[in-house]
């Protein structure tokens, strides 16, 4: 099977998305991936768009970067226009590439590549992957100019919708949202690589316990939760790993709060932010209450879990359904530094539920049996 992704970003970022382990999974498995990326974007706020490290791509796989024009230009809603910029570039190429490499499946993504799919000319199936609250995300994004652009967006993700032969989903919650029958793919961990994690150098650096989170510092992340856990928790050393729009907030923040046991070490690429997973004694999952994070199945709730760490999180409906009580839920700074203080008091205590995690990891929520189940589901069309 030939799969074509057209990926709004960079494929070598520090931010490793659910679908370098699904496409990198689906390689390993015989098929072919090729990737359209975007340009680099020096200066950007966010890591999407640069390279955090030379990372070997699998057997399989290549990566096609896409020229953009006004790339470098400075325009308003700039992480949305450099979406639509590179969209409208790369509707070229998916026709070209389609018929080049014999593609069987485009495999789309985002609302705006809603004029991606007439480019396939019927010759591949159009299958799109809701992997977020795409709409409500997009509310956010677009700020005063939500009331003229939100209706586009409306109407481009119902497009994209109707001309897909396919729709999946990460998440029960939001198949439920969506118009039509969707197919639930679920995210997972990458048992190898989990396996090989090895925190004990990261460990010896810093005063232990050493509380967690890895992710992306964007505004679907509750960080007032996690200062204020770390000002009730001064002898823990609050590791936060990752870059993003409101990194330098965060930092400032800390620092202003004389939070010294805040520790910010900037973007890790993948897989070696597993070794910072594993030098953790509790990992936090803080997200902003709302219909994103409700939606929501993180990637570092699945790695978390094949880690065998305990884990704290915010309120989320699909966490809940996953994870059920495998996961301790705080709504607050308070609670979430009291549900962090009852673990490392009482490890003895969470080591049932640790252990339940990471064996419901490892015979459900891995790559390799998503991959498959999804190229089961990809020949079937259903």
């Amino acid at each position: 099977m030939n799969v074509l992704f057209p990926y709004l970003a960079r494929w070598r970022s520090a931010n490793w998305s659910r679908y370098h382990q699904l496409l990198g999974a689906l390689c390993r498995q015989g098929h072919r991936v090729h990737v359209l990326e975007a340009p680099m974007w020096h200066g950007a706020a966010e890591t999407n768009y640069t390279d955090a490290a030379v990372v070997p791509l699998p057997a399989g796989m290549a990566v096609h970067e896409i020229p953009v024009p006004l790339w470098r230009a400075r325009l308003p809603l700039e992480k949305l226009a450099k979406k639509g910029l590179l969209t409208l570039a790369t509707r070229r190429y998916v026709a070209e590439m389609v018929r080049a490499f014999d593609i069987d499946v485009l495999l789309l993504y985002n609302f705006p590549q809603c004029i991606l799919a007439p480019a396939a000319g019927g010759r591949c199936k159009v299958v799109f992957d809701v992997a977020d609250d795409l709409l409500s995300m997009f509310a956010t994004e677009a700020g005063r100019w939500r009331p003229l652009l939100y209706p586009i967006a409306r109407r481009a993700f119902d497009s994209l919708v109707r001309r897909s032969d396919l729709v999946i989903t990460c998440s029960t919650t939001l198949a439920a949202r969506l118009p039509g029958a969707a197919c639930v793919v679920p995210n997972g961990a990458d048992l190898e690589a989990a396996a090989a994690a090895d925190g004990r150098a990261i460990r010896g650096q810093y005063p232990t316990p050493i509380v967690g989170f890895v992710g992306a510092f964007e505004y679907v992340v509750d960080f007032d939760l996690v200062l204020d856990a770390a000002a009730m928790l001064p002898e823990a050393t609050f590791l936060l790993v990752g870059t993003g729009r409101r990194w330098e907030e965060v930092r400032r923040q800390a620092g202003d709060r004389g939070l010294t046991n805040v520790v910010l070490p900037g973007p890790v690429p993948y897989p070696r932010n597993l070794d910072y997973v594993d030098a953790m004694d509790v990992c936090l999952l803080p997200r902003v209450p709302g219909p994103v994070a409700d939606g929501a199945a993180p990637l570092k709730l699945f790695e978390y879990l094949a880690l065998g760490k305990p884990v704290v999180a915010t309120p989320m409906k699909e966490v809940e359904l996953i994870a059920g009580d495998l996961v301790t839920v705080a709504h607050n700074g308070a609670q979430a530094a009291a549900r962090i203080r009852e673990i490392l008091d009482r490890p003895e205590a969470w080591r049932a539920r640790v252990e339940a995690g990471r064996a419901r990891v490892q015979s459900t929520y891995n790559w390799d049996r998503i991959a498959r189940d999804l190229a089961a589901l990809l020949v079937s069309g259903r």
